[in-house]
């Protein structure tokens, strides 16, 4: 038996309902700091990327071409890391929503 099974159990249907709502929202809660672990590290390869941009500037040995290829492709990881960080940002959000919900219910 799980812990959630042993919160489950009541004779009151509210409670066994807002108990239900609640474990489904720590589930979704779980989920959206896995997503935000991954929208971190995201950040992180970012801010690698930039770091090495600005060296390649520096230095002004590396063709031109390649520096623009590289800020390309820093733009590409940009507006992918944006839309992370949005869909991240909805995920808590909608848990925030939800637990609101819950506790109305109260």
């Amino acid at each position: 038996m799980t812990s959630s099974q042993v919160f489950h159990r009541s004779d009151h249907d509210l409670v066994a309902a807002v108990v239900e709502k609640i474990m489904q929202q720590v589930h979704e809660y779980v989920r959206a700091i896995h997503m935000s672990l991954t929208t971190a590290q995201k950040g992180c390869e970012f801010a690698d990327d930039a770091i090495k941009l600005c060296n390649f500037v520096t230095k002004g040995d590396a063709p031109v071409e390649d520096v623009r290829k590289f800020h390309s492709e820093m733009l590409d990881k940009a507006s992918a890391a944006h839309a992370q960080a949005v869909d991240m940002n909805k995920q808590f959000a909608g848990v925030r929503r939800s637990l609101f919900q819950v506790g109305s219910m109260v």
